[in-house]
């Protein structure tokens, strides 16, 4: 796979993931390894550009009116296969997380 397939899998699974926390009523800040890089946002638009500025991003996710307490995390990391971008995630955030496993899935198979 080159470099552009795989980028352009990522960023896909990616944008799954986001729209499916922010259509579960989540809303999500982005640590990029270093730094919480924005505030918490349902803007999927805003959540995209804030990622992939490193190797890692991981989203920190909120419920509405409840910024003290996190309801989730989703680890990526990018750089592989491209398929695995999305390598961690509490348990909590699956059913938001659905349609970006099985966009992951398809990749996987389609990949190896």
């Amino acid at each position: 796979m080159n470099v552009e397939d795989r980028l352009r899998i990522e960023r896909e699974i990616a944008t799954a993931a986001v729209k499916g926390l922010v259509q579960a009523g989540y809303q999500i800040s982005v640590f990029d390894g270093e730094e919480i890089v924005n505030s918490p946002s349902n803007d999927v638009d805003s959540i995209m550009e804030d990622m992939f500025s490193t190797d890692i991003d991981q989203l920190e996710v909120y419920r509405v009116d409840d910024y003290d307490n996190r309801a989730g995390w989703v680890l990526f990391v990018y750089g592989n296969d491209g398929w695995d971008v999305m390598c961690d995630h509490t348990t909590n955030l699956e059913p938001a997380l659905k349609d970006a496993d099985e966009l992951a899935e398809k990749y996987a198979e389609e990949c190896v």
